[in-house]
């Protein structure tokens, strides 16, 4: 009988102690802040995309983590951007490359960066437009909301109150303008405080916390107060090259010319009507867009600093990695494109920023990486089981050693046969039909002078060549309503 009770004392020591060993293991883990805006370029601060960029709060998380100035987006839209990330396999892999293709079956299938964390423990939530047209499998979340309910007066991702203040130019879905209303009744500011209130929650477990910033998304509606950080008498114009699209191949114009996030079958016929920035041009707006969209920036950047104040003032500060990144950037007149969709720098460079426990503070890593990296990298960061199939490498490396080198180019593709090769010097894009771009970054950071037919060129395209995916899967076609979404 004595010898029972003793095992039976023993073993509930034995238990309790496994008990108390599994939930430090939980509580250890660090949590993981997931922060993604919607259309942003290389326009802050930090990565001097553009000289009056105002983005005060992205560039304080740079201090405290590492930039990876050359990012860029496997995907040149939302959807298959967005896709990749959440799954860490390019379009090839996926079969998504355009807003129209049908992402549900994918996220059903494969494995996701939240589904990941949920079966591993941690506390999954998300608001905000994380994935392309709100696209959730709720089972795959404890909680997630989209579009916050919120009382009236609340003020959509594609309203302005202001009727009177909305600029558009003709002939197109592009609209800008200011309004009268604290930034709380805006769509972003309510995706925030639902975050920031998860944040400022005590959490038993680890947390994995999602945010989708909509801004800069179009429409350029926001609060006057951020068009008023950017006087439209002292707005700065893209350095554009005029005729820059004289030594580019017919696909590369096909590109440039469409309106549609090249997505309509009639843009592989048009390389001579450029409606879009002849119309800027003609109507004198051009100023005027690219105030609207430095506007948004900044608007973007102040409810992300909302964000980063509720974490910092939080018991979860110092155990919390912060991964902020963008699904493409946009273009504003480069290459006489005014949209996302092409393989160039404007689209497929982006904001990438890490930050966290045993993560090198304030430094900037130059060589290439892709956004497909942030999933392998987030299960180093926090111990979580491999997944064999990711098609990314782990940034680890880098936020230790941001010096450190890697072999792996980004790579971008808009179809199954057009993709865009990026290292840490040259920018290759391949249409198929020997239709190719070649850039050198050195020389050229605005790419303007296509070297793709030097003879000098050769060795170059041959090594880069390598990296084009062979076999991709064809599309996945669907109907997604709402192209810009």
């Amino acid at each position: 009988m004595r010898n029972q009770i003793l095992f039976k004392c023993f073993f509930v020591l034995i238990m309790g102690l496994h008990s108390f060993e599994v939930f430090s293991q939980k509580k250890s883990k660090p949590n993981v802040l997931f922060v993604v805006f919607d259309d942003l370029k290389d326009w802050e601060g930090i990565l001097a995309g553009h000289p009056q960029a105002f983005t005060p709060n992205i560039d304080r998380l740079a201090k405290r983590g590492v930039v990876f100035s050359n990012a860029h987006a496997a995907g040149t839209m939302c959807c298959p951007s967005r896709v990749s990330v959440m799954t860490g396999l390019r379009p090839t892999s996926t079969g998504i490359y355009k807003n129209s293709d049908n992402p549900l079956g994918v996220y059903k299938e494969k494995q996701s960066i939240n589904k990941h964390f949920k079966e591993n423990g941690y506390y999954v939530a998300g608001a905000g437009k994380i994935l392309h047209k709100f696209h959730y499998e709720e089972n795959q979340w404890d909680e997630v909301i989209g579009r916050p309910k919120t009382a009236k007066g609340f003020i959509s991702n594609r309203q302005n109150p202001d009727k009177k203040n909305i600029q558009k130019l003709e002939n197109s879905s592009l609209s800008w303008g200011s309004f009268d209303a604290p930034d709380s009744l805006t769509f972003d500011a309510q995706t925030v405080e639902w975050v920031s209130n998860k944040i400022k929650m005590e959490h038993e477990e680890p947390f994995f916390l999602a945010c989708g910033i909509f801004r800069p998304h179009i429409p350029w509606f926001n609060p006057k107060a951020y068009f008023d950080l950017h006087p439209l008498a002292e707005v700065k114009l893209p350095n554009v090259l005029e005729n820059d699209l004289n030594d580019i191949p017919l696909r590369g114009k096909n590109i440039a010319f469409s309106t549609s996030n090249f997505t309509m079958l009639d843009d592989l016929e048009n390389d001579q009507n450029n409606a879009e920035n002849e119309n800027f041009k003609k109507n004198g707006q051009w100023n005027e867009a690219v105030r609207a969209y430095l506007a948004s920036v900044s608007y973007a950047d102040a409810q992300f600093g909302k964000l980063l104040d509720a974490l910092d003032s939080s018991p979860h500060a110092d155990n919390t990695i912060i991964v902020l990144w963008s699904d493409h950037g946009w273009h504003l007149g480069e290459k006489e494109h005014w949209r996302k969709a092409t393989l160039w720098e404007e689209v497929t460079r982006v904001p990438l920023l890490i930050s966290g426990p045993g993560i090198a503070k304030g430094e900037e890593c130059k060589t290439a990486v892709s956004l497909i990296d942030i999933f392998p990298s987030l299960i180093d960061l926090c111990s979580l089981p491999e997944i064999g199939a990711l098609e990314g490498k782990s940034l680890v490396p880098q936020l230790q050693n941001p010096s450190k080198k890697r072999k792996q180019p980004a790579i971008s593709s808009l179809t199954p046969s057009y993709h865009a090769i990026r290292d840490n010097r040259y920018r290759y894009i391949s249409y198929g039909d020997n239709q190719e771009e070649l850039y050198d970054h050195h020389t050229d950071p605005e790419e303007w002078t296509n070297i793709a037919n030097n003879r000098s060129s050769e060795n170059i395209i041959c090594r880069l060549k390598k990296f084009i995916p062979i076999g991709g899967l064809l599309p996945i076609l669907g109907d997604s309503e709402g192209n810009e979404e």
